[in-house]
């Protein structure tokens, strides 16, 4: 069997396998990231809605701060997320949002003065302030306090991605395509790698790490019908959990598009 050593072995090319990669690099840590297809193909790009962070540069984002943001994400969840990962998540996103536009990624911007908008089916007009115009704006998203979802017209996850594996590849990391992990390598409860299958040539590859990111995403398609890619199998999170020791948690979070069409899984939004 082939075998490839490296530092840090990411297995999934999304958004989330991509920035781990990125950060690993910047850290001087050897990366190979593993994807079941090319990384641009990753379902990430599906992501139309955007991504929230407490920017409060819009009027309709006045006020906020991380606090409220925390409020939000933990009573959006029904108290039922893990609180740690959610004050982690709403300190940082503003950074993130911030490091996406130096990247490259064309977040939509305020402009100032009086715009028209349908609000709770009324239509309304608002007034942005001089001083935030040029700045990135947010849109109403998920019964949100306040408006802090960045958006880049109705393609977030698309730019985002484009602009993330762009990244990636300005920076030299390898990125395997066309491969799928088909178990996790460990030994009393240290996780050396993966085995992997080259879905061309179906040859069997060890990949020999000293830190394994699973960066798999969802999977919707354990489902009969869904609006989720091909790719979203599960994978990532079957191989954890066949270890015996790694632990799965809000399993049944999987999101179901309210406007798909049954059966054939198209949106119709």
């Amino acid at each position: 069997m082939k075998v490839i050593y490296t530092d840090s072995l990411v297995i999934g090319g999304g958004l989330a396998g991509l920035r781990v990669a990125i950060a690993a690099m910047q850290r001087g840590v050897d990366t190979i990231v593993l994807s079941l297809v090319p990384a641009k193909r990753s379902h990430s790009a599906a992501a139309q809605g955007g991504m929230q962070a407490s920017l409060g540069a819009t009027v309709k984002g006045d006020g906020d701060d991380e606090e409220v943001h925390f409020g939000d994400t933990v009573r959006g969840s029904d108290w039922g997320c893990d609180q740690d990962v959610a004050r982690m998540f709403v300190n940082t996103s503003p950074k993130a949002i911030r490091q996406l536009s130096v990247w490259g990624v064309p977040w939509s911007r305020v402009r100032r003065g009086d715009r028209e908008l349908v609000i709770n089916c009324e239509k309304v007009t608002i007034t942005e302030k001089d001083e935030a115009h040029g700045l990135i704006t947010a849109r109403d998203f998920g019964g949100t306090k306040k408006w802090r979802t960045c958006y880049t017209s109705d393609g977030a996850g698309h730019t985002m991605l484009y602009t993330m594996d762009n990244k990636a590849i300005q920076m030299g990391i390898p990125v395997h395509e066309r491969k799928e992990a088909l178990a996790l390598i460990h030994e009393d409860g240290v996780c050396y790698g993966a085995i992997v299958r080259d879905l061309i040539t179906g040859e069997l590859i060890a990949y020999v790490a000293k830190a394994t990111t699973i960066a798999t995403g969802g999977y919707g398609r354990l489902y009969s019908i869904s609006t989720n890619a091909v790719i979203s199998e599960g994978i990532g999170t079957a191989i954890a959990l066949e270890t015996g020791i790694a632990t799965l948690g809000n399993m049944e979070a999987v999101q179901f598009h309210p406007t798909a069409i049954v059966p054939v899984g198209i949106l119709t939004t």
